[in-house]
């Protein structure tokens, strides 16, 4: 099996690499002639911590020549793909266009949130969330970093992930969505409401994350985790005072506005079977898509039946947190197998109830899989043992935006064999250099790219599967590395 190939092009320039870390550690063009990067590795209990020991990496900054030799050691340290020991030119100068029989599942990299583009072996098309960051979290979590917007802050990340669509939309049919799953009611899932955000031509509502891709691209059916009636686990409607409720609210006027004019909008069924489905089922057998979880409730394993984990009466008031409500699904074709859990938690603080590990339960009835997206973008309170043991990937995708991504803890988690043997390989959409800085050389143990799209590509059948990374600093998009191809089992 081939272990990766790697980059036939590395877009990013070294000046701006230079910049980057010039502000991350204070330095000054003046001063920085040349740079020795240390490793810091944290041990703190808390991502605070770790942006401590973050900040004080200016102290192991030493001053030499050439700011042309700063700029090659942060290279060597930001922008360098894990060494892996065969090493050959990228088999296709770009990503094949989608063909009938093929899977394609691409995350799309805006540096501000989730979003997954699904082409499916019939051609049916779903999008999964639609992320903008909130500017009043990001200032809360100082001197935490998000990401920079990819490929530019010249437009929202709604119109971004249109425009990838339309790239790689399927080929002589019109350009739509079958299906818009949105796992969860957060801002970097669903889009964020900022008083700058125009008003859809409808008048209803604003444009922003999912509503502003609706505005651009056709979506037949909407899904989400509470539709019909908005009121789990409180009324919804309700709930008007933060960022992040206000932009519920206006997706909420979307989604009534579609169903006055008879457009779908329905709840994920936990448990069922094919709710989302191809257009033509019957050509394609072996393909499904099980609903795991949505709302507290799991799928049993049995049949179709699902139960109750959250209890209904566990939240009071509209200060909850969404995270453990989120929609799962599992995506399975022939041998194939991925999957996608939204902010799913588990690893509760010592005072959280025990369903605030959600992973535990939810893993015991998805089984191993081919590839999943890492719950929670790979923060310190997802990822358990349970779910990793349980699903024994071998590719991980982490869809992140802000330097808390990974947690330390997860990428030891990822990393260790106590949980399941064999080999895996970890793909990001993004990693602050920051990160990869203090959590060290574990992670090119397990990472192979740490920025850009991930498209996996599932031949027919299942049986084959590919990793591209697309450049996610232009408008180009092609082919930056390949790896594969792996036996799907």
């Amino acid at each position: 099996m081939g272990r990766g190939v790697h980059a036939i092009n590395k877009r990013r320039e070294i000046g701006q690499v230079a910049t980057n870390v010039m502000d991350s550690t204070g330095l000054t063009e003046g001063n920085a002639r040349a740079a020795g990067i240390g490793r810091v590795v944290t041990k703190g209990p808390t991502l605070r911590c770790a942006a401590a020991t973050l900040a004080r990496v200016a102290a192991v900054v030493v001053i030499s020549s050439s700011i042309a030799a700063a700029a090659q050691a942060v290279d060597a340290v930001r922008l360098r793909p894990a060494q892996q020991p065969d090493k050959a030119p990228i088999p296709h100068e770009a990503l094949p266009p989608w063909t009938e029989g093929y899977l394609y599942i691409h995350h799309i990299s805006t540096g501000r949130g989730n979003s997954a583009y699904i082409v499916m072996p019939d051609g049916t098309t779903m999008l999964i969330d639609a992320g903008e960051t909130d500017p009043d979290f990001i200032k809360s979590v100082a001197p935490l970093k998000p990401f920079l917007p990819r490929p530019n802050a010249e437009h929202a990340a709604g119109y971004w992930i249109a425009d990838y669509i339309r790239e790689f939309a399927p080929k002589g049919r019109p350009v739509l969505l079958d299906y818009a799953l949105i796992t969860h009611f957060h801002t970097d899932h669903m889009g964020m409401l900022l008083p700058s955000s125009p008003m859809s031509a409808t008048g209803a509502y604003q444009l922003t994350g999912i509503t502003e891709v609706a505005d651009l691209i056709p979506i037949k059916t909407l899904v989400d985790r509470a539709a019909p009636t908005y009121t789990t686990p409180v009324d919804l409607r309700t709930c008007n005072e933060s960022s992040n409720e206000k932009t519920l609210v206006n997706y909420i006027k979307m989604a009534e506005y579609r169903r006055q004019h008879g457009q779908a909008v329905v709840g994920l069924r936990a448990g069922a079977l094919d709710q989302i489905q191809l257009e033509r089922p019957k050509q394609f057998h072996d393909f499904h898509i099980r609903n795991v979880a949505s709302s507290g409730v799991i799928w049993t394993g049995r049949g179709e039946q699902a139960q109750q984990y959250i209890p209904v009466d566990a939240v009071k008031d509209c200060h909850y947190d969404e995270n453990p409500f989120s929609n799962v699904v599992k995506i399975s074709y022939g041998n194939f197998s991925y999957y996608s859990g939204g902010d799913l938690p588990g690893v509760p603080a010592y005072n959280q109830p025990y369903w605030r590990d959600m992973e535990t339960p939810v893993a015991a009835v998805v089984g191993p899989v081919s590839a999943m997206t890492l719950d929670h973008h790979g923060n310190r309170d997802s990822d358990n043992g349970a779910i990793l043991r349980a699903l024994r990937p071998r590719v991980i995708i982490q869809q992140n935006w802000l330097s808390a991504q990974p947690g330390e803890e997860v990428v030891v988690r990822m990393a260790s064999q106590e949980f399941y043997p064999g080999p895996r390989e970890v793909f990001a959409t993004g990693m602050s250099p920051e990160t990869r800085i203090a959590i060290g050389p574990i992670m090119d143990q397990i990472y192979r790219s740490y920025g850009g799209h991930v498209v996996l590509r599932v031949a027919p059948g299942g049986s084959k599967y590919e990793v591209f990374i697309l450049n996610d600093a232009d408008e180009s998009r092609e082919a930056l590395l390949y790896f594969g191809p792996y036996t799907a089992e």
